[in-house]
């Protein structure tokens, strides 16, 4: 018991943004405003645990995530025609294929000045999760229901490099994201086909 307390004392940040990010995550999946002061807590939390772990790509994901949870929550609210509230789409073909591009390159660049510049723990696996999450963020912002898709490969792989960096809390949070993704899948598409039939 004393070595579970003495865990919690030592990592309650890490603790605080895995609470933050299940709950800001659940909210999405509701679609809920509420979701993006969750997550900006949430981020600068993280941001310290990442820079704490010298996981820099996870680093400089969290300042993209601050800039892109301001803007998802203008988005949802102001996005839609008339400046109403963003209703769910689906991705082109196109655009899909484009972003899959963007992010092999992008990936590949980020591991490398990682690698070569840094001490990077892990520098081509951070980066491509790192990419995969700035990609998702986007997605989610503008409400495109395959965001969710995204976000479950990119879980499960946060969840290996967590475990293996020993950040326990994080990994037990990104394999519940993965799950929390699942579920934000369906309820998305539930409410995407609810609109279509409208």
């Amino acid at each position: 018991m004393s070595v579970v307390l003495s865990w919690i004392c030592s990592n309650y940040i890490e603790i605080a943004a895995s609470l933050l990010g299940i709950i800001g995550v659940w909210l999405t999946t509701r679609q809920l405003i509420w979701c993006w002061p969750v997550g900006l807590l949430n981020v600068i939390l993280s941001l310290y645990v990442f820079f704490a772990s010298r996981l820099y790509a996870d680093v400089i994901l969290q300042v993209f995530y601050f800039v892109m949870t301001l803007y998802g929550w203008y988005n949802w609210r102001y996005g839609g025609k008339g400046k109403s509230v963003l209703q769910v789409s689906r991705i082109t073909p196109q655009l899909l294929l484009v972003l899959i591009i963007i992010s092999f390159f992008a990936t590949a660049l980020t591991g490398f000045l990682f690698s070569k510049y840094t001490d990077a723990a892990l520098p081509y696996w951070d980066a491509g999760v790192a990419v995969w999450g700035v990609l998702c963020t986007w997605l989610q912002a503008r409400k495109i229901l395959e965001n969710w898709l995204i976000w479950i490969i990119t879980d499960l792989v946060c969840t290996g490099i967590y475990f293996y960096k020993e950040l326990y809390a994080f990994t037990g949070l990104y394999f519940f994201f993965a799950v929390l993704a699942a579920y934000g899948f369906y309820a998305w598409r539930k409410d995407l086909i609810k609109l279509s039939a409208t």
